[in-house]
Parts: C-alpha cells; sequence; structure tokens
C-alpha cells in the first residue's frame, strides 16, 4: 500500500471526474474519515474547476497535479497547477450574511476549503501556483 499518490489532469472539465474517482480508490487504502475524504473530494473539484475556469488563461494545454500523501494521522494534498497566479488565501471572504441576490458570485468553495483544512499555505515559485492543505485523517 503506497502512502503517496501524484494525479495529473489537464485543462478539461472531463478530467476532474477521473481524479476524483483515482482519489477516492487511493483513500479506500486507508482509514480515513469521512470527513476527510470529503475535504479532499472538494478540494480537488474546487480547485481544479476553478483553474480550468479562471486560471488558464490562454488556450494551450495546461497541467495540474495533485500529491496526495498519508501519514499516521494526517492527508497532505499539494496542488500545483502553471495558470495565473492566484493565492487562495488572499481571496476576499463572501459576505454570507447578505441575501442572495445582493451578494457577489463565487468565492464559497475556497471559503469552506478555508474553514475544513487544518492548515493551508501558498507560494508561486518558478511560474507555478503551489497550495499545500493538511487535513487530520481521522
Amino acid at each position: 500500500m503506497k502512502d503517496e499518490i501524484s494525479i495529473r489532469i489537464g485543462n478539461s472539465i472531463g478530467e476532474v471526474a477521473s481524479a476524483l474517482d483515482e482519489s477516492m480508490v487511493w483513500l479506500g487504502q486507508f482509514e480515513v474519515s469521512a470527513k476527510a475524504q470529503s475535504f479532499v473530494r472538494l478540494a480537488i473539484e474546487e480547485l481544479a474547476t476553478n483553474w480550468i475556469k479562471y486560471g488558464c488563461l490562454e488556450t494551450r494545454e495546461h497541467l495540474m497535479t495533485f500529491d496526495l500523501r498519508h501519514t499516521a494521522d494526517r492527508l497532505i494534498l499539494k496542488v500545483t497547477d502553471d495558470g495565473a497566479p492566484f493565492n487562495p488565501l488572499d481571496a476576499p471572504i463572501p459576505l454570507t450574511d447578505q441575501p442572495l441576490e445582493e451578494r457577489d458570485l463565487g468565492g464559497l468553495g475556497i471559503l469552506l476549503l478555508r474553514k475544513m483544512a487544518d492548515h493551508m499555505s501558498y507560494e508561486h515559485r518558478d511560474g507555478m501556483n503551489i497550495l499545500t492543505l493538511e487535513k487530520a485523517s481521522q
């Protein structure tokens, strides 16, 4: 049983589902809580979808990599992409206390990830976005 996996996708919405499936099959090898599984699923779906919609500004093919690692008590997800620089830790927090019709669209998925993660860090290095998320596995 490997405690690490690397999943790569191109900038096509169709590839997100296969990344989700592969990550869930891999996580199934471990005794991981449903909360941790939901976190990984949300992270992959939200980050990949946002990257495809907003981060791939030109038409050339882009690459996103999800490196998942399981330790005795943690899941570590490192997401690397070559899209436009974007630090989700600097994203404005949506005003959830306003009525829906008065709010700006977007931002709720990133907000949810920020609240669910035990730790998040971001860096932009060598033209790459690198986001690392950590979550207790139990």
